[in-house]
This record gives structure tokens, C-alpha cells and sequence, in this order.
């Protein structure tokens, strides 16, 4: 058992995070629980408006004890009974209210939703660029090594007098850069694993190669951020006609049923045990000086707001969709150049390097193309991941879940 554990811990340890495994761990972090727990509010809210057009029944009860009694009083009397009530006409009231309810239910699920798509886009930002830093670090150490390689030939060469203190010294110094730079990058790469982990909940091991899938033909859909203004715009719309219904009359029904029960009564021969009223109400506002009117007008003044609102998030969408693709077109043509950099530099630097250790060029030509060299394989790697957010993106400003295209 404890050799199975063992085996099972390592695999733990060694087992590489994909990015599929953190998009869905981050979907269901704690703000997006936040978001979750905002729709179900919404959602019961809507159920509590809907259940307004029924019946209300109340219970109700009471005993009073006199000490003492006048001709009429009894010294202990009870009474129980229920009464129920219905509203038959509120001024459309409970219409509203509904909409305005089914409107911030449906504002809370898109709210939901779009918060959902655009973790998805982060998570895949932050992945690519730490997995960019990671390259970065790699090229780093893997320059450093031929940089100490070639510092040990250099001081064979200087003990020999075949090398000169400037060249010992600006490869020594070449060498502490490198380190410098390494240190500095790991400690990025430290910060970049810590957001990651803060918003997946997942401890980051080695990354394993992901991409996105590149967007072909595909129906764009409505922003949900969009979707979301349009209604909360309309509840706020339905809230400012409710303050409509106090200018017309609410008529109610009501219907109580009462027992009663008396003790050392005078005139118990005079009381009935048990009673039925059935009530017919209107009641109507008449003078509220523009209450009502003024604060229609503010609730309306605020669905002007979010309507303008509305108009430039579509306005802003459209124009990021349009920049995706570009974004998409930019990020291959730089793919293409940075393939032909890389290509160049390394036949270079292999040229460079045979000639520097044949003593045909001097130090300062050979780091200068280790470093162009290190550069271009940066370069490349930054391209192509590039390229896989700029895929990502578009799905995203397509009003699509960029996780449904990882692989």
C-alpha cells in the first residue's frame, strides 16, 4: 500500500497541468461561485414576483383578560380565525414587477456567462505568458552555459597569453548579465504561477503544450456583457412604470372567517361564536406631489444611462471583433519573420561561433550573435503563442467560450 502511495505521489508531482484542467478549475473559482449564487438570487426573485398573483391566507389570534369589568365587558374573551386576501386590480403593479424580475434574472444568467467566457481568455493569457517566461529562462541558461564554456577557454587562452584581460573580463561579465537576467525572469515566472494558482486553485506544475484552435466559419453570437445591459436597461424601465401604478386605483377582496370565545360574559346571549366578512376595497392615491412622477423620472433618467451604455459596448464589440482578426493576421505575418530570423541567426551563429574558436573574429562579434541568436528563438516562441491568443481572442469577442477551442 504504501509503494502504491508512493508511486501515486510521484506521478502528482511529475503529472503536467494542461490548460483545458485550469480554464475548467477556474470556472468554478470562488468569484464565479459569486456570480452563481447572484443568479440564483435573481432566479428566486422572479419565483417570489410570479407567486404574488395568488391568494394570500393569514392566521391570526388573540385573548384579552379584564380585572375590572364594565356592564358590558367580559372578564376573558378569545378569538382565532383566518383571512384571506386578493388583489384584483394593482395598476399592472405585479406585471412589472414581474418583468422587472424575469428582466435582472436574465441579466444575472448573461452576467454569469460572460464572466465564465472571459476567465476562460484570461487563464489562457496568463498561461501563454508564463510559458513564455519559462522559454525565455531555458534560452537564458542555455546561453550562459556556452558563455561559461567559452569563459573556461578564455582563461586557458589568458594563462597562456593568448587572450586578453578585456576579453576575460567582458565574458565574465557576459556571464553575471546572464544570471542577473535569470533571476530576474524566475522571480516573474514565480509572480505569473502565483496569479495562475490564485485563480485556478490549482498548484501550477510543468506546463504541457496547448494551442487554440484557428476560427474558420463561425456564427458570432451577441456579447453577453451586451446582452446583460439590454436587460437590466429593461428592468429598470418596468421599476419606473411601477411607479405608474400609484396613480391608479388597487381594489381587493377579503375574506375572514373569526371564532370567538367569552367567559363571565353579561351579554354572552348577544355574541356569536363564530363570524364570516367579506370586504371590498379601492383605495387610490389622489395628492402625492409628484412623488411618484419624480421618481419615474430618475428611474428612467437611469435606463437613458445604460442605454447609451449599450450602444457603446456594441459600437466597442464590433470594433474588437474586427481588430481580432487583425490581430489573428498580424500574429501569422510576424510567425513568418520571426521563422526566417530564427533560420538566419542560427546559420550565423554556427558560422560566428567555428570562426571565434578558430580566433577568425574576436569575442565582441560572437556575443553579439549568441545574443541575436537567443533573441530570435524568443522571438519565435513569443510569435506562436501570440497566435494561439489572438485565436482565442477572436472566439471571445465572437461571443463564444474561448475553452471550447483548446486543445
Amino acid at each position: 500500500m504504501r509503494i502504491l502511495y508512493l508511486i501515486m505521489a510521484s506521478y502528482a508531482l511529475h503529472a503536467q497541468t494542461s490548460l483545458p484542467s485550469l480554464i475548467d478549475s477556474a470556472q468554478h473559482n470562488e468569484r464565479m461561485e459569486s456570480y452563481q449564487q447572484q443568479s440564483l438570487s435573481a432566479t428566486l426573485g422572479y419565483e417570489s414576483a410570479k407567486y404574488s398573483y395568488f391568494p394570500r391566507i393569514d392566521g391570526f389570534g388573540s385573548a384579552s383578560f379584564v380585572d375590572n369589568t364594565g356592564g358590558f365587558d367580559a372578564k376573558q374573551s378569545y378569538s382565532a380565525g383566518v383571512k384571506g386576501e386578493f388583489t384584483v386590480f394593482d395598476g399592472f403593479k405585479r406585471e412589472n414587477l414581474l418583468d422587472k424580475n424575469k428582466a435582472l434574472e436574465n441579466a444575472a444568467k448573461y452576467t454569469q456567462e460572460g464572466a465564465k467566457k472571459e476567465i476562460s481568455l484570461n487563464v489562457i493569457k496568463q498561461y501563454f505568458e508564463l510559458q513564455n517566461t519559462m522559454d525565455e529562462i531555458q534560452t537564458l541558461m542555455t546561453m550562459r552555459d556556452q558563455l561559461q564554456a567559452q569563459l573556461v577557454r578564455l582563461e586557458k587562452f589568458k594563462s597562456v597569453g593568448l587572450a586578453s584581460e578585456d576579453a576575460l573580463m567582458r565574458m565574465r561579465s557576459e556571464v553575471s548579465d546572464s544570471d542577473f537576467k535569470i533571476e530576474n525572469l524566475q522571480y516573474q515566472a514565480d509572480r505569473q504561477k502565483a496569479d495562475l494558482e490564485t485563480i485556478t486553485n490549482q498548484k501550477i506544475g510543468d506546463l504541457s503544450e496547448s494551442s487554440v484552435v484557428a476560427p474558420k466559419e463561425i456564427r458570432t453570437l451577441e456579447l453577453d456583457k451586451i446582452n446583460a445591459l439590454k436587460y437590466s436597461r429593461d428592468a429598470k424601465i418596468h421599476e419606473a412604470q411601477i411607479s405608474d401604478a400609484q396613480n391608479l386605483p388597487t381594489i381587493k377582496l377579503e375574506d375572514q372567517y373569526t371564532f370567538n370565545d367569552y367567559y363571565k360574559d353579561p351579554i354572552a346571549n348577544m355574541r356569536v361564536e363564530h363570524q364570516n366578512k367579506i370586504t371590498a376595497s379601492l383605495s387610490m392615491n389622489l395628492i402625492d406631489f409628484s412623488s411618484a412622477s419624480l421618481a419615474k423620472q430618475a428611474l428612467m433618467a437611469q435606463a437613458h444611462a445604460q442605454n447609451s451604455e449599450l450602444i457603446y459596448a456594441t459600437k466597442e464589440a464590433n470594433q474588437n471583433r474586427l481588430l481580432a482578426l487583425r490581430y489573428i493576421e498580424r500574429s501569422r505575418t510576424l510567425i513568418i519573420s520571426s521563422e526566417q530570423t530564427y533560420e538566419a541567426s542560427s546559420k550565423t551563429f554556427e558560422a560566428v561561433k567555428k570562426k571565434y574558436e578558430a580566433r577568425i573574429v574576436d569575442y565582441v562579434t560572437y556575443l553579439d550573435a549568441l545574443h541575436v541568436h537567443s533573441d530570435s528563438i524568443n522571438q519565435l516562441n513569443l510569435a506562436k503563442r501570440t497566435l494561439n491568443y489572438a485565436h482565442a481572442a477572436y472566439y471571445y469577442y465572437a461571443g463564444l467560450d474561448p475553452k471550447e477551442f483548446v486543445k
